[in-house]
């Protein structure tokens, strides 16, 4: 799969090496109208000759252009190199590659880096140009100055890069022969580069067809309008990148795929492949939907990802995914891949298709009740599909849903495989308590030996922080094994003596007052309940945590258990770390945890 480049291999590392690591988020700026005033072409890589207007030639050359920035009087000189094999046949398709540096620093004093200066022939993408009728551009970014005299050379300033993107797309379409093909403008870059190529590809999707940036990525948190074409994307990004990069790329690149490609989280597959004496590569992908998404993963590697090892799948990504793409993919998704029911659970299905084409919903299941509701989102149907409260009635208890599109008399369906468990009839330490709408609430934490039906369940907010163990009064609530009758008993008395403890200052005020997703009768366990949960600390500790709970406390808790001993009051703590009771005579604010009774309906 992978070719090897070895004679530019270490000319390409110590380049990759050059650049600092970037961290920027770049955010979309408004699209600006270019102009370009007198510009002007100085070879300066070979010789110091002027290039020949409106004609490409042969070799690796450096331009200077002339650029109208956005709320700039003047026009700026911006440079880029580009390279034109002497094989370039202008009776085929001409491809141009956008290749983005990274991001360079400079101290105070310093003269500003010149990205142009490391580029030379022996870069990976001219030998590709050689083989695949390929035009490359190298722009080169502009200095940022800090008010030191400091700064960097990068993409981050996109509103001053637009115009000169704009300018070099007509350069090489309009302005110098051989034209490159409009279908295909790709858009690579390392770093900052990456992130720019991201950028080009949210605000330029109409002029780029694809684009394959390395160590770098976009967030779309705060944008509201998608563009209108997707553009596909293949990002390679080293596992151990120390900016949190590869992280930060699976998270957005997901987010690509669900507001701009129209997938759901659930459509992402994976495989492996192999870029031998490199890195095991693991490939994330959506495709069919949009537009393609792929994430080429590294393992091994941080943020320094090698052009070379890679330029194969760049260049295959780009060569099948030109602008004029005739094939039209016919899709459908659904957000759920199977559905693991409980009587009366309820499960919003959400649809994605192919824009225009016609939606035919399954044969729904006997006994399932439905609630079609169309969105507003485009061509995406919401349909919610409620579970048989009757387990034993004329219900259908299992099989698959398909649902298909039809377009041009094409056809695509996609499959959710249902099945309805049977009500369980017993309680078992570890499992998950539902209120009336299935949303859990809790992890069953003990059961009742005599009777499995009853079991006492901790809230998912678990630890819920420090509240106070100092009860006002001088009365007792000595029950070392039901924590609900002291609760009861201090709330009760709390009321009708005004002690003044609330909720806010008081665990046990807190517990007799704590109501969650509808759910009430938690209460301050008795110290013995609370040594029975820690007997039962693992499997209560993973239902709590699967279900982004909080776990249990690691050391001291509070209890419900005060007491006198001799005239003076002791109150009841459990300390998780070494599985012992103590008994103070002061409290701390240490961490509390809410159980409630259950009992199987």
């Amino acid at each position: 799969m992978k070719k090897y480049w070895s004679l530019f291999l270490l000319i390409a590392f110590l380049s990759v090496m050059a650049c600092v690591d970037d961290t920027s988020a770049y955010l979309p700026q408004e699209k600006e109208n270019v102009k370009i005033e007198n510009n002007f072409n100085v070879d300066t890589t070979n010789t110091d000759s002027v290039l020949s207007e409106g004609e490409l030639m042969p070799g690796l050359h450096l331009v200077k252009m002339k650029v109208l920035q956005p709320n700039h009087p003047d026009s700026t000189v911006r440079e880029f190199k580009y390279y034109m094999p002497v094989t370039i046949n202008p009776a085929k398709p001409i491809s141009l590659i956008f290749d983005f540096h990274g991001s360079y620093t400079f101290e105070s004093g310093e003269e500003p880096a010149n990205p142009m200066l490391g580029i030379t022939e022996s870069n990976p993408l001219n030998q590709l140009a050689t083989e695949n009728n390929c035009i490359i551009c190298y722009p080169g970014a502009l200095p940022i100055f800090q008010s030191d005299s400091s700064g960097t050379v990068n993409w981050m300033d996109n509103e001053n890069h637009f115009p000169f993107v704009d300018a070099l797309v007509k350069y090489f379409t309009e302005d110098n022969e051989p034209y490159v093909d409009r279908n295909r403008i790709y858009s690579t870059g390392h770093s900052s580069g990456a992130i720019f190529s991201f950028v080009l590809a949210f605000e330029r999707s109409e002029i780029f067809a694809a684009i394959a940036p390395r160590a770098g990525q976009m967030s779309l948190q705060y944008e509201t309008m998608m563009p209108e074409r997707a553009v596909p994307v293949r990002v390679f990004a080293g596992e151990k990148d120390e900016n949190v990069v590869h992280s930060a790329v699976l998270a957005n690149m997901t987010d690509w795929a669900e507001k701009i490609g129209g997938y759901f989280i659930t459509d992402m597959q994976t495989e492996t492949t192999v870029y031998e004496d490199y890195a095991d590569v693991t490939i994330r992908y959506w495709r069919g939907g949009r537009a393609d998404y792929e994430i080429y993963s590294l393992a091994g590697i941080g943020h320094n990802v090698n052009l070379t090892e890679c330029i194969d799948d760049l260049w295959d990504f780009f060569e099948t995914h030109p602008m004029d793409l005739s094939e039209e993919n016919l899709f459908i998704s659904t957000n759920y891949k199977k559905m693991d029911a409980r009587c009366g659970e309820s499960f919003e299905i959400k649809i994605n298709y192919t824009e225009g084409a016609t939606l035919e919903l399954p044969d729904f299941p006997r006994g399932w009740t439905i609630k079609p509701e169309t969105r507003s989102k485009i061509e995406s149907t919401s349909i919610t599909l409620v579970a048989p409260r009757d387990y034993y009635g004329a219900i259908d208890r299992q099989g698959t849903l398909t649902f298909s599109v039809t377009k041009n008399e094409q056809t695509a369906s996609c499959e959710i495989d249902y099945f309805l468990n049977p009500p369980k009839t017993y309680f078992e330490v570890g499992d998950i308590y539902y209120n009336d709408r299935f949303e859990a609430v809790g992890v069953v934490c003990w059961v009742n030996p005599d009777n499995i039906q009853e079991a006492k369940v901790i809230g998912l907010e678990g630890s819920t922080g420090k509240k106070s163990g100092v009860f006002n009064g001088d009365f007792t609530t000595p029950d070392l094994n039901d924590g609900a009758v002291n609760t009861a008993r201090y709330a009760e008395e709390n009321q009708k003596a005004g002690l003044g403890s609330t909720a806010r200052n008081c665990a046990m005020i807190w517990a007799a007052e704590y109501s969650y997703k509808g759910v009430s009768g938690w209460y301050l366990p008795a110290i013995n309940e609370i040594t029975e949960i820690h007997k039962n600390k693992a499997k209560v500790n993973a239902g709590l945590t699967e279900l982004g709970g909080s776990a249990l406390p690691t050391s001291y808790c509070l209890s419900s258990t005060i007491t006198q001993e001799n005239g003076v009051k002791s109150y009841y703590e459990f300390n998780f770390s070494t599985g012992k009771i103590v008994m103070e005579k002061n409290t701390y604010a240490d961490p509390a945890i809410l159980i409630k009774k259950v009992t199987l309906k």
